[in-house]
């Protein structure tokens, strides 16, 4: 700095003496001091450069609305199993399903003798016949009331409870006869067995009638409605009375049926008319077979064919 303004005074002396510049009047020492602080105002930092600025980022702008969602995708297809794969069945009732084809009247796999009086000597072919060769139309494995499994062409179908429990197929029915096909195991007593129809709602199946049978012969045809009171309600339209028909005890085969036309409820077993009762209450819905352990644990039954006819003529 001090050389510098050394320069300067050297520029006014020369402007001083002569030669090519006028004659001036030398200034005098605070004019001089003035003209050079207004100099060095106008002059670059003591560096000869400007500072430069650090670049600072720029910050982050939020986007003024949400990206949009991701394309939602469709739920995978479930896997079909393939011919020789069983059909996995759910434990619980089975969802609604287009009922199976009709199939020609088979042979029954129990022989037997119709009599003149039973239904099925008049009524022709069935309009649906399971043998019980597979499991296809039923629910398998265990609830809290029953255990059902299937071998050799029959449905094994366990009574875990003292409380009859039942399992349900489809479709759903209004005017029929429906008959089943029983084959007891070790029984004693009031252990029962039989057919609900009638249900209305296969999700929730806690109405019906109830067709059934014990070890000891007798035969009952009640209506049961777990929606009345805070316990539920059966009503007995045929009380369990003895027939002679009922083959009794352990091991032995009953054929049990049910017709029902309207409010008109009549109940066959072996093909023999055993009682008939009168009920609007359910006018169609679902079917299936119950079994109740009352006298034996575990109590066992076989359902070796069930087969139904629609409209049919009392």
């Amino acid at each position: 700095m001090k050389k510098l303004i050394a320069a300067i005074f050297a520029l006014f002396l020369a402007a001083g003496c002569g030669g090519l510049f006028q004659p001036m009047p030398t200034p005098d020492e605070n004019t001089i001091a003035t003209q050079v602080a207004a100099i060095l105002t106008t002059m670059p930092t003591a560096t000869g450069e400007a500072e430069v600025q650090p670049t600072q980022p720029l910050p982050t702008i939020p986007p003024t609305e949400t990206p949009p969602l991701p394309t939602e995708t469709s739920q995978p297809t479930e896997a079909i199993p393939s011919p020789t794969q069983p059909v996995e069945q759910p434990t619980a009732i089975p969802t609604e399903t287009p009922m199976p084809s009709p199939t020609p009247q088979p042979t029954a796999t129990i022989a037997f003798t119709p009599s003149p009086n039973d239904p099925v000597a008049r009524l022709g072919p069935a309009s649906w016949t399971d043998n019980m060769d597979k499991d296809n139309n039923w629910p398998t494995g265990s609830d809290k009331f029953t255990e059902i499994s299937f071998s050799d062409g029959v449905m094994f179908l366990t009574g875990l409870t003292t409380t009859d429990g039942w399992r349900l197929t489809w479709p759903q029915l209004t005017n029929f006869y429906l008959e089943m096909t029983f084959q007891t195991g070790n029984c004693s007593g009031n252990d029962r067995y039989g057919m609900i129809v009638r249900v209305p709602e296969s999700r929730t199946p806690d109405r019906g009638y109830l067709a059934g049978l014990t070890c000891d012969g007798k035969v009952s045809l009640r209506r049961w409605d777990a929606t009345v009171g805070a316990k539920g309600e059966m009503v007995n339209l045929i009380p369990w009375t003895a027939k002679s028909v009922v083959k009794t005890g352990s091991n032995q085969t009953n054929r049990l049926g049910l017709m029902a036309i309207g409010d008109r409820l009549i109940v066959y077993v072996n093909g023999e008319l055993v009682g008939e009762a009168r009920d609007n209450t359910f006018g169609k819905g679902y079917f299936g077979v119950f079994v109740g352990a009352r006298d034996t644990e575990k109590f066992t039954i076989k359902v070796d064919q069930v087969r139904y006819w629609e409209n049919p003529t009392p």
